[in-house]
């Protein structure tokens, strides 16, 4: 609270009249970081463009939003489990995202771009595959290499048609 208090130019008092513990101050930065993705979001889907395209985009849009913003995701994924009034808040704001992916996977199905799946179980999968390469991810990766072979994963699968043949699972 003391940088906070520094960077601010405010005293002590004055931001603890606004929040009232360093958690709850967290739980605010988070809204609000989250809310400005989900407008973010929101733009890129409403373009007249292919459903495929929308998938791309929202993957990009996410890793652009925390790419610089490690700090940010470390608190989203320190504080997104507790079991308080804050952390329900934040699921609240998540599953306004969630609905945006499964909105635009359901398009790219209707259109013929994804084939038939369950479309909450896909988007919890792309959000986990964009979670991880934030939260892994190395000095030298480039946002553009991360976001094509997020998509490309999520869009073709690792599986080769062999690989594919041996687990069983049959092209459509």
């Amino acid at each position: 609270m003391d940088d906070i208090v520094e960077a601010s130019g405010v005293g002590k008092g004055t931001l603890y009249r606004y929040f009232s513990s360093k958690q709850h101050l967290f739980f605010a930065v988070m809204f609000e970081g989250i809310e400005h993705l989900r407008t973010d979001l929101e733009g890129a889907v409403q373009a007249d463009d292919p459903p495929a395209l929308n998938i791309r985009r929202i993957v990009h849009r996410t890793l652009t939003h925390f790419w610089d913003r490690r700090f940010f995701f470390s608190l989203i994924h320190r504080n997104e489990h507790k079991p308080d009034r804050e952390a329900r808040e934040w699921y609240r704001h998540r599953e306004a995202l969630s609905q945006i992916i499964q909105r635009t996977l359901a398009d790219a199905i209707g259109a013929g771009h994804v084939r038939q799946v369950n479309v909450r179980v896909a988007t919890e999968i792309l959000l986990g595959m964009m979670r991880g390469v934030n939260r892994y991810r190395v000095a030298d990766d480039q946002l553009e290499d991360v976001v094509g072979t997020v998509v490309e994963v999520f869009m073709c699968g690792v599986g080769t048609p062999t690989g594919r043949r041996m687990m069983g699972v049959h092209e459509e």
